[in-house]
Order: C-alpha cells, then sequence, then structure tokens
C-alpha cells in the first residue's frame, strides 16, 4: 500500500467520524481530559480504589508506590497514546528494557528459530547470541496468571495478549520468584485485565514512514456488559494488526557495504608477540569501517575453489555467463583475510528485511459470575495467529560443505575446462553465491491457544482462588526455494545418455539407484543464474525445508490470602498456595541433521551419488532436529508482611516482608527460593525500602532436549605462530547445536534498596529512586562457533573442552564442523539505578503532567565459564552478527497537555554515548574509532476528543522520530548481516506517521 493511499484511508476515516458527529461539535467543550495516574491505578470507567489493587511485587494487596518490590506502573492509556501500534512496543522504550526481540530486531538470514514476536527483555539481562536468553529471565503474567510459551524455544510473544482489555501494566523491577515462580529472575510484567469494563471501544489506524514503507494497520474492538441484574460480566475482543515491514535495502546506509575490517593491510607483529595482535580488531590492526566490503572465497557468478588435478591453471578463477573463466578480481586489500574492497568477492544481499513482515489476529472472551455474594466463577480464552514472510539467505553452493563437484565429461564445461581434467573421474570444486536466483522464502505460523477458569471468593474474611490454565501454541514453518542435497547432487552430476544424446543426470543411468532419482533433470552452474540457464534442473534441485513444534502447558494452582491477627501497628497479612505445571514439547521436522550422523546414514541416503561433501546435510538451510520431552513442577510457596511500627516520630511506618517458595522439577529436582524485604517511613512524605532474594530459572524443554540444529557463518580460524594449528582461513564452517538434559536451574541474588518521596509542599509530585544488583551464577549459556575456536587457539590447539567441539580433517585444516551445546557455563552480575518521577498539575484550563523513566547502568558482566576473561559490557555497543546495546544511561520523558477537547504528547528518548567492543576475549578489540555518540528521539503525538451520546471519539495522529534521526553506522563484522547499525537499540525506520481513531462508549 503506497504512503499517499494510507494518508487518503486514514482521512477517510476521520472526515467519516466527523460527519456521524457533526451535531456534537456544536455541543459544550468537554470536560478537561484526566492526566495520566502517577501511580496508573486508573481504571475504564473510573479510578479504583487502591484496596481493589493486588500490585505484583507481591501477593499481598498494596498499592504499587509502596511495595517493598519496586513496581513500575503504567495505565495502556498512557502508553498507547505514546506508542499506538502496540502496548509491548510502548514498553520497550522504557529503560527497563533492553535488547528485546521483535520483527525489526532480529535478523532474517535463518528461520531455525522463531525469535522474531514481540519478546520482552527486562534488564537486558543476557549475552548477545542468535537465539538470545535474556527474555527467558522475565516472567510473563496476564491478570498475576503464568503465561505458557507461546514459541517452542521457551519465549512468549506478548502480542498475543488483548490488548485493548488492558488495564495497565505492572513491571516488577526485582527478582519475583518466591512469589511468582521460575523465570523471575529480571523480575515480572504483568499485563493486567480490566475485568469489570462496560460499554464498547475500538480502535481504526493506519501509518506509514516517511520513506514510503513499513507501512501499518490495526483495528480493534472489544465490548463489555454486565447480565442477570449485574451478577455476570462478559468480555469479548477482536485484534488485527499488519506490519508491511521493509528491505535493508529501503535505507541507503544499507546498500555501501558496510563493514568493520583490519585497517591494517600486512599487518606485522614482533616475535614475542602472539599472532592475534595482528588479527582484526588486535592491538596492530584496528578495526575501521570498510566501504564495499566482499568475502573472497567464491564470486556471486562462479568460482573455482578446487580441483582432484594438482597444479590445475583453473582453480581460483571466476566463471562467465558463456561458461569461460577469468582472473578472480581482489579488489583492494583490506586489514581482514578472506576479505576484499570490491572486485569479485560476495556479500549477503541487501534484499533481506529489515523489519520483518507480520499479520497477527489476535480473539479474547470472558465469561464471569457471581454464583454467591462471595463466590465467582470465570472462564476466559485467547486465541491469535501471527504469519511471517520473509526471503532467508540467498540458495547458495558455499564449499566446503555445500560445494559442486564437476566431473570431466560434463557436458556443461567448456572444451578448455574439460581438457585441463586428466582422467575420467578427475573434478572442479565449485562455488556460487547469488547468480541471481529466486531468493528462498520463510513462512513462519504461530497459532496460540489460552484457556483460564476458576474460582474465586471470600471465605471468612480471607481471599482465595483456584484456577486451571491450559496453553497451546503450534508453530509451523515453511522455508522453500532451497538446494535439495539430495537432489542438488544428482542434477549437478550432468552427463550425456549414450543412447539419446541428450544431457542427462548421471545416476538415472544405472539401474541400481534411478528410481529412487525419477524425475531428475540436470542443473547447469558453470553459466551463470542456474535458474535461467536449466529452469527445469534449478527447479528439481530445490525443495521445502520444514518443521511443526508444539508446546503444551497445563497448570492448577490454588492461592489463600488475608489477615492472620492484629499487631499494635496493623494487621499481619499473608498469603500461601501451590501450583502444579506440565508442560509438553513436540518438534518434527523433514531435515533432522541426526539421521545423517554417521557414515552408513549417509551412505543409504545419498546412494548412487558421488561428489557429495561429507558435511552436506538435507538442505542448503534450515535443517532442524526433532524435539520432545515433558516436565512437570510441583511448587508451593508462603509470604508474610508483619507491620512492626506505626505513627510514631521517625516511625510513620514500619514493616517487614518475606516469602518463601519449594520447587520440585522432574527434569532437575528441588529448589528453594525466598525474598525478604521491609519499608520504612521515617515521615508521611518519604518511603524507603530494600528487598534482598533468590530466584531461579530452570532449563525449559528445548534446552533440555532440542535435537541437532545445523547452521553455517564465517570464523576467523587463526593460525598458531609455529603453524602447527588453525587453517589461517576466514571462511564458513558449519555448526551444529543442540539440548544438555543435563542443565540444571539458574540461580541469582538480587537486592534493591531505594525510596519513594511524595513532597508534601509539591503536591502532584512523585520521585522513587531504586539500586539494584543481581548475580546469575550456573547461567545457561553456549559459546558461539568463533569462541570456541578461538578458546582453542589460545590454548595452543590442546588441552581445554572446547578443542574437543571442532572437527577437522588435520590439525591446520578449516574445520569441517562446531559442536555447540548449552551447559550452566557462566555468571553474569549487573548493577544499576533506576528512577521514575511523575508530576501532575492544573495548567490554566487544562492538566500537565510529566513522566519520566530513567536508568542508569552501573555494571554488566559476564564470564562464559571458569577462567575466562571477565566480559564488560555496560557502556558498549557489542559489535558483531547479534548485536546489543548497553548504554550508561537511558531515560524516556513525557509531557501530557490536555486543555477541553485537545490534548498533546511530547516524548523524549535519550540513549546514552557508548564505545565498541566484542567482550569477552582475552585481550580488548581495538578500533580506530570506538565512540558513539549519544542519541534522542523524538515522539509527537496529538489528540483531539469528539463527544457523541454518552462516549466519544478521539481523533490521533503521532510522529515517531520527529526529526529523522538517523542511526550511527555500526556494522557488523561480517558483510551484509544486519543493517549497519545496531538494530537492538537504535530507530532506522525514521521518521514515521500513524493516524486513526480511538472510540468508547
Amino acid at each position: 500500500m503506497s504512503k499517499h493511499k494510507i494518508f487518503a484511508s486514514s482521512l477517510a476515516i476521520g472526515a467519516s467520524i466527523v460527519a456521524m458527529t457533526g451535531s456534537a461539535l456544536a455541543q459544550d467543550a468537554a470536560a478537561p481530559a484526566p492526566a495520566p495516574e502517577q501511580a496508573a491505578e486508573q481504571g475504564s470507567a473510573a479510578p479504583v480504589s487502591t484496596s481493589d489493587i493486588v500490585v505484583t511485587g507481591s501477593r499481598i494487596v498494596r498499592d504499587g508506590y509502596t511495595a517493598p518490590t519496586p513496581v513500575t506502573v503504567a495505565t495502556t492509556e498512557e502508553l498507547s497514546r505514546t506508542t499506538p501500534s502496540s502496548i509491548p512496543d510502548a514498553l520497550n522504550k522504557l529503560p527497563q528494557f533492553s535488547n528485546s526481540l521483535s520483527p525489526s530486531k532480529s535478523a532474517s538470514n535463518f528461520s531455525n528459530a522463531p525469535i522474531h514476536g514481540n519478546v520482552l527483555n527486562l534488564r537486558g539481562l543476557g549475552t548477545p547470541s542468535a537465539n538470545p536468553k535474556g527474555p527467558l529471565r522475565t516472567l510473563i503474567l496476564f491478570d498475576g496468571m503464568r503465561v505458557s510459551p507461546t514459541e517452542y524455544i521457551g519465549t512468549i510473544d506478548t502480542n498475543v495478549l488483548p490488548q485493548l482489555l488492558m488495564q495497565r501494566v505492572d513491571v516488577v523491577t526485582g527478582g519475583a520468584s518466591a512469589q511468582w515462580g521460575s523465570d523471575a529472575v529480571a523480575g515480572v510484567v504483568n499485563f493486567v485485565l480490566d475485568k469489570k469494563f462496560t460499554g464498547i471501544k475500538g480502535v481504526a489506524q493506519a501509518g506509514i514512514s516517511d520513506e514510503g514503507d513499513n507501512a501499518n494497520q490495526r483495528l480493534g474492538l472489544a465490548v463489555g456488559q454486565d447480565f442477570a441484574g449485574g451478577r455476570g460480566h462478559i468480555l469479548l475482543s477482536g485484534e488485527y494488526s499488519n506490519n508491511e515491514g521493509m528491505l535493508r535495502s529501503d535505507r541507503d546506509y544499507a546498500t555501501k557495504g558496510y563493514s568493520y575490517v583490519g585497517s591494517v593491510v600486512g599487518c606485522t607483529k614482533l616475535a614475542s608477540e602472539p599472532a592475534s595482535v595482528c588479527a582484526p580488531g588486535g592491538a596492530r590492526n584496528p578495526y575501521t569501517i570498510g566501504s564495499n566490503i566482499l568475502i573472497s572465497a567464491l564470486a556471486p557468478n562462479g568460482r573455482i575453489t578446487a580441483s582432484s588435478v594438482a597444479g590445475n591453471p583453473y582453480v581460483g578463477q571466476v566463471i562467465n555467463n558463456d561458461g569461460t573463466t577469468r582472473p578472480f578480481n581482489t579488489g583492494t586489500a583490506v586489514g581482514t583475510t578472506g576479505f576484499q574492497s570490491g572486485g569479485d568477492g560476495y556479500q549477503i544481499p541487501d534484499t533481506g528485511a529489515a523489519v520483518i513482515p507480520l499479520t497477527t489476529y489476535q480473539a479474547f472472551g470472558r465469561l464471569s459470575y457471581d454464583l454467591t455474594d462471595d463466590i465467582n466463577a470465570f472462564v476466559q480464552g485467547s486465541w491469535s495467529r501471527s504469519d511471517l514472510e520473509y526471503s532467508t539467505q540467498v540458495n547458495a553452493l558455499v564449499p566446503a560443505s555445500q560445494g559442486v563437484t564437476i566431473y570431466k565429461g560434463n557436458p556443461y564445461l567448456s572444451s578448455a575446462l574439460n581438457s585441463a581434467l586428466t582422467s575420467a573421474t578427475d573434478s572442479y570444486t565449485v562455488g556460487q553465491y547469488d547468480a541471481g536466483q529466486p531468493t528462498a522464502i520463510a513462512k513462519e505460523r504461530t497459532d496460540y491457544w489460552m484457556v483460564n477458569a476458576g474460582f474465586t471468593g471470600k471465605l471468612g474474611g480471607l481471599d482465595w482462588s483456584a484456577t486451571y490454565s491450559h496453553g497451546d501454541s503450534k508453530h509451523i514453518l515453511a522455508n522453500s526455494g532451497l538446494y535439495d542435497s539430495k537432489k542438488l547432487y544428482a542434477a549437478a552430476d550432468a552427463v550425456v545418455d549414450p543412447s539419446t544424446g541428450q544431457i542427462t543426470c548421471r545416476v538415472l543411468l544405472d539401474p541400481t539407484y534411478a528410481s529412487q532419482y525419477a524425475g531428475c533433470k540436470p542443473i547447469d552452474v558453470l553459466h551463470g543464474d542456474p535458474s535461467k540457464s536449466t529452469p527445469e534442473g534449478y527447479a528439481y534441485a530445490t525443495g521445502t525445508s520444514r518443521y511443526r513444534a508444539s508446546i503444551r502447558q497445563d497448570s492448577f494452582a490454588v492461592n489463600l490470602s488475608g489477615s492472620l491477627f492484629d499487631l499494635p501497628a496493623g494487621p499481619v497479612d499473608f498469603a500461601v498456595g501451590a501450583e502444579y505445571r506440565k508442560q509438553t514439547l513436540n518438534l518434527t521436522s523433514n531435515a533432522d541433521p541426526s539421521l545423517l550422523d554417521t557414515a552408513a546414514e549417509r551412505s543409504a541416503y545419498f546412494a548412487g551419488l558421488r561428489g557429495v561433501p561429507a558435511t552436506t546435510n538435507f538442505y542448503w538451510l534450515t535443517n532442524v532436529g526433532t524435539a520432545h520431552g515433558s516436565l512437570n513442577v510441583k511448587e508451593a510457596y508462603a509470604e508474610l508482611a508483619v507491620p512492626i511500627l506505626k505513627d510514631k516520630p521517625f516511625f510513620r511506618e514500619l514493616s517487614i516482608n518475606g516469602a518463601g517458595r519449594i520447587t520440585d522439577y522432574s527434569t532437575s529436582g528441588t529448589v528453594e527460593t525466598w525474598k525478604v524485604g521491609a519499608t520504612w517511613k521515617p515521615v508521611d512524605d518519604l518511603l524507603l525500602r530494600a528487598t534482598l532474594s533468590r530466584d531461579i530459572r530452570a532449563p525449559n524443554l528445548f534446552e533440555l532436549y532440542s535435537g541437532a540444529q545445523s547452521g553455517i557463518g564465517i570464523v576467523n580460524d587463526l593460525q598458531t605462530a609455529d603453524g602447527s594449528y588453525g587453517s589461517g582461513l576466514n571462511q564458513n564452517v558449519n555448526t551444529v547445536t543442540s539440548g544438555n538434559a543435563n542443565l540444571k536451574p539458574e540461580k541469582a541474588k538480587t537486592l534493591t534498596i531505594g525510596g519513594v518521596l511524595t513532597p508534601s509542599f509539591f503536591p502532584g509530585f512523585s520521585l522513587s529512586v531504586d539500586y539494584y544488583k543481581i548475580k546469575v551464577t550456573g547461567l545457561i549459556d553456549t559459546l558461539s562457533s568463533q569462541q570456541i575456536i578461538t578458546n582453542c587457539y589460545n590454548a595452543g590447539g590442546s588441552g581445554v573442552a572446547e578443542c574437543g567441539l571442532i572437527d577437522r580433517a588435520t590439525p591446520t585444516s578449516l574445520p569441517s564442523l562446531v559442536h555447540i551445546v548449552p551447559a550452566n557455563i557462566a555468571f553474569l552480575k549487573t548493577a544499576g539505578i533506576d528512577f521514575d518521577a511523575s508530576y501532575r498539575t492544573a495548567l490554566g484550563d487544562g492538566a500537565l503532567s510529566l513522566r519520566l523513566y530513567m536508568n542508569y547502568l552501573d555494571k554488566f558482566d559476564a564470564q562464559q565459564y571458569a577462567g575466562a576473561p571477565i566480559a564488560h559490557y555496560a557502556g558498549v555497543s557489542v559489535v558483531g552478527s547479534n548485536p546489543a546495546g548497553f548504554p550508561r544511561w537511558r531515560g524516556n520523558f513525557s509531557i501530557d497537555y490536555s486543555n477541553g477537547p485537545f490534548g498533546i504528547t511530547l516524548s523524549e528518548q535519550y540513549i546514552h554515548k557508548m564505545r565498541l567492543d566484542i567482550p569477552g576475549g582475552p585481550v580488548p578489540i581495538e578500533f580506530v574509532d570506538d565512540k558513539v555518540k549519544a542519541v534522542w528521539y523524538t515522539d509527537l503525538a496529538m489528540r483531539f476528543t469528539v463527544p457523541q451520546g454518552n462516549g466519544n471519539f478521539e481523533l490521533f495522529a503521532n510522529v515517531n522520530n520527529l526529526f529523522d534521526k538517523q542511526p550511527p553506522i555500526i556494522p557488523g563484522t561480517v558483510p551484509g548481516v544486519n543493517l549497519p547499525t545496531n538494530i537492538a537499540v537504535y530507530d532506522f525506520i525514521g521518521r514515521a506517521f500513524t493516524a486513526g481513531v480511538r472510540f468508547k462508549f
């Protein structure tokens, strides 16, 4: 949809609304709209009393600003006002969230794992990786009930929740496992449902970027109604959202071929120095940004990389479209082995998605009924569907794992090439990357069901509940247009049929195997794009890799809370409960790498073929192993709040809070978590609070039981100074990642100390400041293939566990395979300070509201394994294929003013300056210029309310990134993997517009 069509539709919506409500415009101006509540304790119709609020920091009824655990509370009205696309998008602008995942914050080159939903990451509590685990340390609740995983890797796409019926979002910024269970290491995000909403409301909006891409639309409708004289209540909602996405090539800076490369060509070291000083990023070869950087191993049109004939003169030459060859143009040398600027190399094309197109459907229904004055029964259900479609890496022939062997006599060989092969069994190895063949396409669909039912009630002054929850996610993926290895190698081994004189597949002439390859058509990779030179052969040699995964969760929970007895300072409150939870995982695939583990399996599968590389898998990409497993969890908890003093000098209030939980995992045994906390009000205007907790995250089913997942990526395989180990090459290497059934729960200690100031001499103002410190031990993590190879190199090629994870034909050959397995190998420490300030006051005839969220990151350290160097992430923009950012300061400040029917909100996001690094190595990584400047983003939102009957329409317009601030240029170290910026931190869409209407009656 074009930009003009988007805005035409938006204006049409607005015009129709105005026409419908023309008579209302003559009425008196509407009363001033209320400013956002500083603690956001506002329902859909009217403010509710604090006694009705159960804030997520405790199982005991508490006001959000007096809970012992820090809680950030934001109304959905406030969030959607500044960020109308979605509530999770708005949350990700808060500084407490960092390195979250979304369709615009994850690469789309591979489709092995579904990491493209709106997945929140509180505190960014994880290390950068292709399948980041930080989000797994944030517990997601829906109205106080655990949300089951929406994807089989254990993550939760928060887009599945009914956003129109949300009342507020509670963000617990401290460990909460004792109250809420496993995964609440970084904290808890609780999406609180407006269970009593009555009426009808909805939204219709459309948006587009200033560049004319990233078009998006959203529609939603929600209704709530009492029945049976008010004893029953029903809620229904339906929502649709669509984002058409954008390509990397839609931004000019993404088409320049930027990449970090070594700045010194021909670097030399002193005899006493290790070879690593001349590696890219080494002390004598610091990284610099190069343009038009290409990988030298191949040429897009094709390159002969090897021959069985020693000294063959055509090895290394480029293949022209007419089948002839020419010398490889090495371009301009750079300080990274295997890379060049310009010439005949290749890079990952810029035609991949920068924002993955995503369509989401969501429906929700809830029915509640008061069986008696003290007992309420409810049942609710939610369904969502998410569809994504994007291009993965181009269909390629990449030696050594996916090169094609062309034998003497192949009719597509030029006479010169054929003559240079001596015997009938002699051959060439040919590689090719992006010769113009069709793009491989990945289509993902996730269907998610969640059902909750139960009873709540009162018994003798106590509150009780008994609930059942069921969650079911089905994820299917089809990656089409990939080389099917079995068919590829059959089709590439072309010969002339002596009986017909026609070109055919050699294997069809062998009666023993011909039936297995019926329909084989020869493919020509020696004349450019094979889809054009031999379309039938290309169609035969390509296929679709598929996998289907389901994860199911059933849980039962009972809870009881209330007051035990009174002390002079007030009642002693308690909460107790128990929960049983069971999860099952099933993943099936048509490309399970484990089925080609042994020589016998490979011989049977590729029977009748020759020239198949030893590490070739079923498909060029997306070889996903099966996974099957289940676990059950039994747990019980108790929480106690004891008032010590009240209304005494310097002790207006003093209370302590404690909680404990025992959890038994069928997979990893019994663990205990606990929390102690205290609140102290020396004066009415100041509340001081502190908590200390022990929290856990247990390994999920995918981490425990996942089958082999294949991957590929460029690694710099340094060679030792004596030449005895390492190839010295910088090329693609295959990897295989699998689960580990011996994983144990991660364990964390969290300390928070802070306070809340609500000065009586400054009405409407509130400020909370909280220090936090988290240490996680036994962190479940994996080393990347580059880390594994580098660690073995640093040990001289032997003597450390990492060397056993590398398969090499000889000590100095390029690795043929690197094995990656998760383990409890790491620890992580982080500390910082959260600031939350708000101010509300009347201004003229209107209302003014200010809100500031700010975070200072003092420390973020990680160690990959015992004895490894400490990686310091605080203040760092991490460079690489999986970028992440850890700025020292992040903030979000908003000013909202409303006067009569008109309202305006101005928001500022601040990201502090950072330095470039790739933490975790034995020596610092050097850059010619390692500084990244601070960035400000300005968002503007305007609204106009039109009264209509007993409700209103609200016309709104938003401009995101008002001044079109461009992201800093921060490429990776492999050409073309991502946009050349830190996609986890910075906005690369630029100025974008949204217009629409909200209504409520």
